[in-house]
């Protein structure tokens, strides 16, 4: 045969085989997976090395300021008031003999109101006794360092031979019980304490033991603790004199009695100025 023809044919024969698979390869009868392509793994490019970091530079220290102590803001001092000083005192003498005018001039200054019950002679020394006296429960009927002059004692009758007090009896004390009470205690404590040698003096002649003002504090003690007096109480006159028909009322010291005479106000009030002026002069 010619080769044209045979290479004609083989074209022709290789044509229909092509075709052949072809077509089979697409039939769900003959469905053969493909494999995944296989990646070839691409090595990865070198990193160049990491340069080694550069020493900065290490800053210079810096000095701390030292610290300023701050001024302290100006507090405000607030103003003392004054304090007004004393008046001065009438100085008590060195002897007891010739001082009745000092203590004249002293009870004016203190309590000028009393001056006009004073009796002239021996003030000190009747001062003194008539303190000793109330610290023993008594009272002076003799050598009074005051002269008070007051309205008769009155009564009304309840029956016979019985007696009641009357009320108005009470406001015959009312004028020197208010000239004592408004003493200023204060002033009353810096001339006790200024004019205590001579009342020691004066207590010293009697005779008997302890101090003075072991004596005032106790006369004042005993004024504060009298009770409330018996109003109404029933009176009876076996002699001169009026008094409670109740024993036991009767039986009351004689300067509680006295004291419940002042009556309930008066009492009160002196029993006040007694309780401030020992605790003046306690607390100084």
């Amino acid at each position: 045969m010619n080769g044209k023809i045979i290479l004609a044919i083989l074209v022709a024969i290789s044509g229909a085989v092509g075709y052949v698979f072809y077509t089979s390869s697409q039939s769900e009868w003959n469905e053969v997976s493909e494999p995944e392509p296989v990646v070839e793994p691409v090595a990865p490019k070198a990193e160049p090395e990491p340069e080694p970091p550069k020493s900065e530079p290490k800053p210079e220290p810096v000095e701390k300021p030292e610290p300023v102590a701050e001024e302290p803001e100006p507090v405000e001092v607030a103003e003392e008031e004054p304090v007004a000083p004393e008046p001065d005192l009438v100085q008590a003498p060195d002897s007891l003999a010739g001082s009745d005018a000092t203590v004249k001039q002293a009870v004016t200054d203190l309590a000028q109101k009393m001056v006009r019950w004073l009796t002239p002679a021996e003030q000190i020394r009747k001062w003194v006794l008539t303190v000793d006296l109330l610290a023993s429960d008594k009272i002076p009927y003799k050598h009074t360092p005051v002269k008070y002059e007051k309205d008769p004692f009155l009564v009304l009758p309840t029956g016979d031979k019985t007696y009641v007090a009357d009320s108005g009896n009470y406001s015959r004390w009312n004028e020197i019980v208010a000239v004592v009470s408004e003493i200023p205690v204060q002033d009353a404590a810096r001339y006790y304490r200024e004019w205590s040698p001579l009342l020691e003096k004066a207590y010293d002649e009697l005779g008997k033991q302890g101090s003075f003002h072991e004596r005032f504090m106790v006369a004042l003690a005993k004024m504060r603790a009298v009770s409330e007096p018996p109003v109404g109480a029933t009176l009876v006159r076996p002699h001169i004199f009026y008094q409670y028909a109740d024993p036991e009322l009767e039986a009351a010291s004689p300067l509680t009695k006295w004291m419940w005479r002042l009556g309930p106000d008066n009492m009160l009030e002196l029993q006040d100025f007694a309780r401030n002026l020992s605790a003046e002069l306690k607390y100084r």
